[in-house]
């Protein structure tokens, strides 16, 4: 496990605002819950009604616009970054930190962000966003990402 952006204390290693934190999906499974149906939830409505009897584990290519490096990703996953993330109310004053942080982390492809970098994007407090995501609950999956980890995207 890397400590770079971390404190030691004791044997544990405690997130600093310089950690990057992303979607832990494995997480997901590990805590016996459901990825696919949290997803849906982040989908506008256009694309809620669409996935409504559609199997959500086919997979796509995507092709990231800043890269061109391409992953295998999730057929709803692929929607939610090509279009429902770039809708004008896909992140607003009223959603929610953890929501609002998880639609950041599925709009730019996972890639790890700390929280200073969050709170540019949200407009709210870092220190805010670092109590939240680096106590002992975990939220959805969002955890510091260490540099042991293989992608940070979700295959």
């Amino acid at each position: 496990m890397s400590t770079v952006g971390t404190k030691r204390v004791g044997l544990l290693v405690r997130p600093t605002l310089e950690t990057k934190f992303h979607i832990d999906y494995d997480w997901w499974e590990r805590a016996d819950r459901d990825l696919e149906i949290y997803l849906r939830s982040h989908l506008c409505s256009e694309h809620q009604e669409t996935y409504a009897d559609l199997d959500a584990d086919v997979m796509v290519d995507y092709v990231d616009p800043e890269t061109a490096e391409v992953t295998r990703v999730a057929g709803i996953q692929h929607t939610l970054i090509s279009h429902c993330a770039r809708q004008p109310n896909y992140l607003t004053p009223q959603t929610s930190l953890v929501n609002a942080v998880f639609r950041i982390f599925l709009a730019n492809s996972n890639t790890p962000l700390t929280p200073i970098e969050l709170a540019e994007r949200l407009d709210r407090s870092p220190q805010m966003i670092l109590r939240t995501f680096s106590g002992p609950r975990v939220y959805k999956g969002i955890r510091p990402y260490t540099v042991s980890e293989s992608s940070p995207s979700r295959n």
